[in-house]
């Protein structure tokens, strides 16, 4: 922008305020021990007690309704829902908006992605292809089934066991996900056997894939080391009787393209042989005097598949009947909601160490049960976490801050890159245009199907640059680069919108007011979701006063949407 300099001397103005610390509760920790809403208070404050860790004090209404909106629906509120719920003087005005958000289209967008990326949903990968007739039939089915509660763990044996065409039927598409194209249908097997293991118990088992484990884990995963290559192979087995048969597809919309349609079926015979020396694991052979067919055996029980029963669905129940199953889900939505899991990292249990592993072992047990409790219901299990006094903590806290593990207050963390986007398009009110082929055009990136999706659009390096990842050997992440400043400074994502045109936040606050004072609180409840401290209040008036007020909105807008506090949630 012309007025940089001027600018950036405004955001450093407005960092320097006294009062910066904004809607987080100020001053020293609480004295006392974690009020109990539920039973993860009692857990948390237990052991806060225990080690002589003061909680932070309780999170002002506008820091929980921020950070709320942005766990649950990855949206950030809007200036009428932050003054009708300040406006709001019922004591359980913090339970009604967690079920507003719970029932919200948001909320099925922002979960849809979750789910999406646990499970790596992406039209192409370096050993398989889904297409983008396969990714979006998939995108569909995650969707309609997070709009319609289904229960989790029945998700999961739809996934598990899913059949038919992958460019109509979403679920065929997890064993499409996982076709390995160069080599034997052992490495696609293994493939499907590591990857649900990771995904839904929270294993780590690609260690047993290629060797057995004694002598090569015992300073990793203790459980695992009892485990032997023969227990994987068996694991393994219960995919090798899906098949997926590719025959060539000429898409309407698209005739020069070259695509693969797979028909997913269950053969009714079929096994795990060891019998290769190529592929992308070592020679899979017999011991002496062992059979070279692999019988189907669950890793963490042995159980095997009933009389008649197909491989993959015994599969599908054996493993969400497990309470790993459970462990691993509330674990993974725990990370979602506090920003670390109780167990680090989420895919790397070890059920030997059950008891120390965790940071809060009980609570695992806990939340566990109340998931089962609870028919596997993800609103429920959110609603309960949102529910807890340790959830609403302040993130400011006076003094040094204990471990993160100890749950004492809220971690801030980067907005993620999709949350990231619709945030400045919601707080500028100028929507954004992302391609996706073979949908219509969608307006929030947080409804991209994946990640490949908005290539061409001017959104997509801006998306790359805050760690949107690929869902496939680039990993997503919230870490911080200088490149996202410069991205915040420079990229016409952020400058265009801060401008008075395309009815933007500028421009409608301008038309409806001269006035420096509510022109600085529209623009910071706008951005911020909050209205400015009385010294961030003058900061603002004064420049507004120093200048074109049309001009110098628009910096105070842009200024805002350059502060951590925009960034951090």
């Amino acid at each position: 922008m012309k007025r940089g300099l001027a600018v950036l001397l405004l955001a450093f103005q407005i960092l320097s305020a006294p009062a910066y610390a904004r809607r987080r509760a100020v001053g020293q920790p609480s004295n006392g021990s974690l009020p109990v809403a539920n039973f993860i208070d009692t857990e948390i404050g237990a052991k806060l007690q225990q080690n002589g860790i003061a909680p932070a004090q309780r999170s002002g209404d506008t820091e929980f309704l921020r950070r709320i909106t942005l766990d649950l629906t990855g949206t950030i509120p809007s200036p009428a829902d932050v003054d009708a719920f300040l406006a709001d003087g019922r004591t359980d005005k913090r339970a009604r908006k967690i079920d507003d958000l719970l029932r919200s289209d948001a909320f099925v967008d922002r979960w849809t992605l979750w789910f999406g990326d646990l499970v790596q949903n992406v039209q192409v990968s370096d050993n398989a292809r889904e297409y983008y007739l396969g990714k979006n039939a998939y995108y569909a089915w995650i969707k309609d089934s997070i709009r319609t509660a289904k229960p989790y763990d029945a998700m999961v044996r739809e996934l598990l066991a899913g059949e038919g065409d992958s460019f109509q039927s979403g679920v065929a598409n997890y064993v499409v996900r996982q076709l390995q194209r160069n080599g034997p249908p052992q490495d696609t097997y293994d493939n499907l056997a590591t990857h649900s293991a990771e995904k839904f118990l929270g294993i780590p088992v690609l260690c047993i894939s290629c060797h057995s484990g004694p002598s090569h884990l015992e300073l990793v995963n203790i459980y695992l080391r009892g485990k032997t290559r023969d227990d994987f192979w068996k694991m393994a087995a219960f995919f090798s009787r899906a098949a997926a048969r590719g025959t060539r597809y000429t898409d309407p919309a698209n005739p020069n393209a070259n695509l693969i349609r797979y028909d997913v079926v269950s053969n009714a015979n079929g096994s795990y042989r060891l019998n290769t020396t190529d592929g992308n694991k070592s020679p899979r052979a017999p011991a002496p005097g062992q059979s070279d067919t692999v019988t189907p055996a669950f890793l963490l029980t042995g159980e095997q598949p009933r009389a008649g029963e197909a491989y993959r669905a015994a599969y599908g129940r054996m493993l969400t009947a497990d309470r790993q199953f459970a462990r691993a889900t509330v674990n993974y939505l725990w990370k979602e909601m506090f920003g670390r899991g109780l167990v680090e990292p989420v895919n790397g249990f070890d059920l030997a160490r059950l008891t120390v592993q965790p940071s809060h072992p009980a609570l695992l047990e806990a939340l566990a049960d109340e998931l089962i409790s609870k028919g596997f219901s993800l609103r429920e299990m959110l609603r309960t976490i949102a529910s807890s006094n340790a959830y609403q903590l302040s993130s400011s806290y006076g003094g040094t801050a204990p471990d993160q593990s100890y749950f004492a207050r809220r971690l801030p963390r980067r907005l993620s890159a999709e949350v990231l986007l619709d945030a400045i398009t919601t707080a500028t009110a100028v929507p954004i245009q992302l391609p996706v082929q073979g949908m219509a055009n969608v307006t929030k990136a947080m409804q991209l199907p994946d990640p490949l999706d908005a290539r061409r659009s001017p959104a997509s390096q801006f998306l790359d640059r805050f760690g949107r990842g690929n869902r496939d050997d680039v990993a997503r992440t919230n870490d911080s680069a200088i490149s996202q400043a410069l991205s915040l400074l420079n990229d016409p994502i952020v400058t265009n919108r801060v401008r008075r045109t395309n009815n933007s936040t500028v421009q409608k606050v301008l038309a409806a007011t001269n006035d420096p004072g509510t022109v600085a609180d529209q623009l910071y409840l706008a951005t911020l979701s909050r209205r400015p401290t009385a010294a961030e209040r003058t900061i603002a008036i004064n420049y507004l006063r120093g200048g074109t007020l049309a001009e110098r909105a628009e910096d105070l807008q842009f200024a805002l949407l350059n502060t951590l506090e925009f960034l951090f949630v």
